[in-house]
This record gives structure tokens, sequence and C-alpha cells, in this order.
């Protein structure tokens, strides 16, 4: 099972962290990524907390990974989204909004060919894309590598849902318990 919290980011405030996760968060130098990033953790030391996790085992492999002895977590925020996964074995989420039409040129780099030709029939290609790039980013979470060229050529299949203007994407395709805003929706 995994969990996913969803949150808008109109609620984003300036929070205390412990020492793992701040001095984490500074990798941003834009002001407004580094406000997401340091929310993020804390809603995600909240979450820890709830489940009977210590936050401050949190490490941080070569590549960024957070990761936790005890449980797996991953993170994704977008201008006006936070997501956040959490499961007992390696898990990825992503969230974006969905592209614009002036994106759309992207859609030959992170589409394979078979994505392709299904992307070329459908009405709403800004949504297909922005879902296959979400699934696409949550699966290389999923395996720890991030965003390679071999996990965009890869035809992936993950838990996907539209929510008010974004999709959010999860790996692997597995019941899914969702929240938004503290709200469970699922």
């Amino acid at each position: 099972m995994i969990t996913v919290y969803i949150y808008t980011t109109g609620s984003v405030k300036e929070v205390e962290l412990p020492l793992n996760l701040d001095s984490h968060s500074n990798i941003y130098t834009h002001k407004n990524a580094k406000a997401l990033s340091r929310y993020s953790y804390y809603l995600l030391t909240e979450k820890l907390k709830e489940f009977g996790y210590d936050p401050t085992l949190i490490t941080f492999d070569k590549k960024g990974k957070g990761v936790h002895p005890h449980i797996s977590f991953s993170i994704s925020h977008s201008k006006d989204y936070i997501a956040l996964a959490i499961r007992k074995a390696s898990v990825g989420v992503d969230v974006e909004e969905i592209v614009m039409d002036e994106k759309l040129n992207l859609a030959f780099k992170i589409l394979t060919d078979e994505e392709y030709d299904i992307f070329d029939r459908k009405l709403d290609k800004n949504g297909y894309l922005t879902e296959k790039w979400t699934q696409k980013e949550a699966y290389g979470k999923f395996l720890g590598i991030g965003l390679t060229n071999s996990v965009l050529m890869t035809t992936v299949d993950g838990f996907s849902f539209n929510i008010k203007g974004a999709v959010v994407s999860v790996y692997p395709k597995e019941n899914v318990l969702m929240y938004y805003n503290e709200r469970e929706i699922s």
C-alpha cells in the first residue's frame, strides 16, 4: 500500500526543520523552490512522526535522494502542489501542472515510439504528455536514478490522476491511499 499526500502550496509557511533536512534544503537557490523544498520536508517529518518513524534518521545518497532506514518516501513539488508518497518499499512520486501547447514539442524527446503513436491520436495531448512525463519521473525516483535517458526511453505505466490542472503519478502501480490537504480522497 502506498500513501500519497497532495497539498496545495497556498499554505506554505516558514518552518523549523531537523538539521539533516535543513542543510539539504539549502541546495535550492531560487527562493520559491527553497520554500517549497523546506515545507515539503516539514510535511514529511510530520507524517513520519505520525507513522512512528524518526525523521532525523533521513540521510541523502550521492544523487541527493532522501533515504530512511525503516521506510521509503518520495517528494515532488511544483508551483501549486506538493506530493508526498510513503511506502515500506521503494516508491516514486511526481506532480506537474499540465503542460501548455508550447511544450508539446518535447513529446518526441520523452515518448517512446509506441507512446508517441498514442500521443498523436490523443485529443488532450497536453494531459497525456504530462501524464507520461510524471510517470517516468516517478519511475526514475522509484529506481533511485532520476530522470535519465534510459528512463525516458522506457514505456512506464504508473498510477496517475488529474487534480485541478495538474497530474500526480506514483510508481509502482499498486493500491494507493490518497489525501488532498489532509482529506482522504480514495
